[in-house]
């Protein structure tokens, strides 16, 4: 119900924008989430130009807050850059769409340093993505390093916790073996 979803999120943000005018502090994280999410909506919906307007407000808001609280808010800030990411692979915008991620898993790496079992599936998603990007810009060997680290930490989850990984171990595999397929090691 993509257009329900809309109205909401245009609702909210609506009202997010004139809470966080009279009370920034408060209301300025939960205006980024909503931009984020309506980002996430825009992009499935191919309004791509939507999309990234509505991530780069979110990015702006979040380095802001991160900058301010970074133990708080850079879990957010590596959220919208992984999401930007997927938005310029999406549009081809092959330069972009890797800074945001190698920015996203530098932010992902450092807080998994501190807190693996929380962070260290993020860090995992965003080298999938990385190595996809990789594949599709014919740099396999950037591929190839960012899938086996991914696969590595998804295997470990999957021992400790197989429902809710051994998916992402699966989905590591398969782009994998794309990537051996691409380089003809049959």
């Amino acid at each position: 119900r993509m257009d329900d979803a809309r109205q909401a999120y245009e609702e909210a943000l609506k009202i997010r924008r004139e809470l966080a005018r009279k009370n920034p502090d408060t209301y300025l994280p939960d205006l980024a989430a909503t931009l984020n999410n309506l980002g996430n909506l825009h992009r499935v919906q191919n309004r791509m130009d939507d999309a990234r307007q509505a991530y780069e407000e979110a990015l702006k808001i979040r380095r802001e807050l991160a900058r301010e609280n970074p133990d708080t808010y850079l879990p957010d800030l590596a959220t919208t850059l992984n999401n930007l990411g997927v938005l310029d692979s999406y549009q081809n915008r092959m330069n972009d769409s890797r800074q945001a991620y190698e920015e996203a898993l530098k932010i992902r790496r450092e807080l998994a340093r501190k807190n693996p079992e929380t962070y260290l599936p993020d860090v995992a998603q965003t080298l999938n993505n990385l190595g996809n990007l990789h594949r599709e810009q014919n740099r396999v060997d950037g591929a190839g390093q960012a899938y086996e680290e991914a696969l590595k930490i998804f295997r470990e989850l999957a021992r400790k916790n197989p429902e809710t990984y051994l998916p992402s171990v699966a989905t590591t595999l398969n782009n994998l073996g794309i990537l051996h397929r691409v380089q003809n090691r049959m």
